[in-house]
């Protein structure tokens, strides 16, 4: 399994690595939820909402989240895994790649702030 994850991971990096910029320049909200801490990165692949948040943003979470699971769907049947596992593996990549005042969600389920330091993630995390 550790495996399958790892090449997962290598192939979630390049699918995020084009689809997460391309969303956010497309969709400005998306940029500002990420800056003002509405929203952050989740253990699961996904996006997750921080606090509050109305309909608009809970639409804008859902429908990248949607968007996220294709690419994962495409990705791990490509890959010869799971969707889950691919997301796992997404995941951690993307928390890695969370900037400095960015949320992401650690493993106990908290939401953290990123600091210099590097996140909290997953043991599992390749």
């Amino acid at each position: 399994m550790n495996r399958a994850i790892i090449k997962a991971g290598l192939a979630g990096v390049l699918a995020l690595g084009l689809a997460l910029p391309a969303m956010a320049q497309r969709d400005p909200a998306y940029e500002a939820a990420r800056e003002n801490g509405s929203i952050g990165e989740k253990p699961d692949g996904y996006l997750g909402i921080v606090s509050g948040g109305d309909a608009q943003l809970q639409k804008l979470v859902s429908d990248i989240n949607l968007k996220r699971k294709q690419v994962y769907t495409d990705r791990a049947s490509a890959e010869g895994s799971t969707v889950e596992q691919f997301a796992f593996t997404a995941g951690c990549n993307t928390i890695s790649r969370t900037r400095p005042g960015e949320k992401y969600q650690a493993p106990d389920g908290s939401w953290k702030t990123r600091d210099g330091s590097p996140p909290v993630r997953d043991a599992r995390c390749p």
